[in-house]
């Protein structure tokens, strides 16, 4: 003869699994919103690297300081040359020209939760893409290889540098890359303003977002 639960055995039963329920689902949802964002990071890095690929070879250059994006303070402007850039290569929804916070969100922190901040208006020419993400790029100068601040959702929440918002750098070989030599320093990456050394770490994690 079966024995049948009793009242006081299935309230324990249902207690147990709410309290693995509270322990997972933050874990689970907090998993598949880091996987999000870093297919968003790795649809916008390959966009920008296949756009970097088919301007060199339009323009028949081996640099980017002979490309058209190159800035030359003498003569152009950040439209003529990012922005000409973005608006080519990409397909853009919203054209938010010099103006970061048209296309992302008005505030930031970082990992440490701490307050950071776009690029200066009229530096870096900002577009939002058709896959969702907004691209901010400063051209490359003499002196200075191009920036590029991605937010891989747009305006969207978390805005969290080092989570959906990203800085990253086209050196004059046209190499895509961040400044940071040891993608095993995490603190950098926690404690960037734009989430630079979060890129590098990713990409060796081989697209994961481990941190």
């Amino acid at each position: 003869m079966k024995k049948a639960f009793t009242l006081n055995e299935l309230l324990i039963a249902m207690a147990i699994i709410g309290v693995i329920l509270i322990i997972t689902i933050p874990i689970v949802a907090s998993n598949f919103s880091k996987k999000s964002q870093v297919a968003g990071l790795q649809r916008s890095y390959t966009a920008l690297t296949n756009a970097i690929k088919l301007m060199m070879i339009d323009e028949r250059v081996k640099s980017i300081p002979k490309s058209s994006l190159f800035f030359d303070d003498t003569s152009d402007t950040v439209e003529n040359t990012a922005g000409a850039f973005l608006k080519k290569y990409f397909t853009v929804t919203v054209d938010c020209e010099n103006e970061p916070g048209v296309c992302f969100a008005s505030s930031y922190k970082n990992l440490e939760g701490v307050e950071v901040s776009l690029p200066a208006t009229g530096s870096a020419y900002c577009v939002k893409t058709s896959v969702g993400s907004s691209i901010c790029i400063k051209p490359p100068t003499d002196s200075e290889a191009a920036s590029v601040w991605v937010d891989v959702n747009g305006p969207s929440r978390p805005n969290i540098a080092g989570r959906d918002l990203f800085l990253f750098y086209i050196y004059k070989d046209a190499y895509i890359g961040d400044r940071v030599s040891d993608p095993d320093d995490v603190a950098v990456c926690r404690e960037n303003s734009y989430g630079s050394g979060c890129f590098n770490r990713i990409i060796n994690a081989d697209w994961n977002m481990d941190y």
